[in-house]
């Protein structure tokens, strides 16, 4: 069994307009990496993209997480995006990447929570 994550980001455009762009951008480049990441995003909303998947295996080194990782840079690049990426091992330990511009607004998108609860 190998390394499980809990893995989110959010990538932050200027507006709707370049959000709606970026996508169509992304996918005429018909690479099906980038489309399959594209189509695993959960929300295009306002000026956002949203992506969270939880107990994946999340290695560099795999297509889709590559993917995941050119649409977060391209943004950037494109667009004078901001992003957010978190993800958070099984162990407990957290990856952080953010870049752009407006990186501080994404703060409250997302974060790691860490608990510990007892009943007596």
């Amino acid at each position: 069994m190998g390394y499980r994550s809990d893995v989110a980001y959010a990538i932050q455009f200027n507006n709707a307009d370049e959000r709606a762009t970026f996508r169509d951008v992304m996918l005429h480049k018909n690479d099906q990496h980038i489309t399959q990441a594209i189509e695993e995003v959960s929300d295009f909303k306002d000026k956002y993209i949203v992506f969270k998947i939880d107990d994946v295996k999340w290695y560099d080194s795999y297509p889709d997480v590559t993917a995941h990782r050119q649409l977060r840079e391209q943004a950037c690049e494109l667009f004078n995006a901001s992003y957010r990426f978190l993800a958070i091992g099984e162990d407990g330990a957290e990856t952080y990447h953010a870049d752009g511009p407006n990186e501080d607004d994404l703060y409250d998108m997302i974060t790691a929570v860490h608990e510990l609860r007892t009943t007596f």
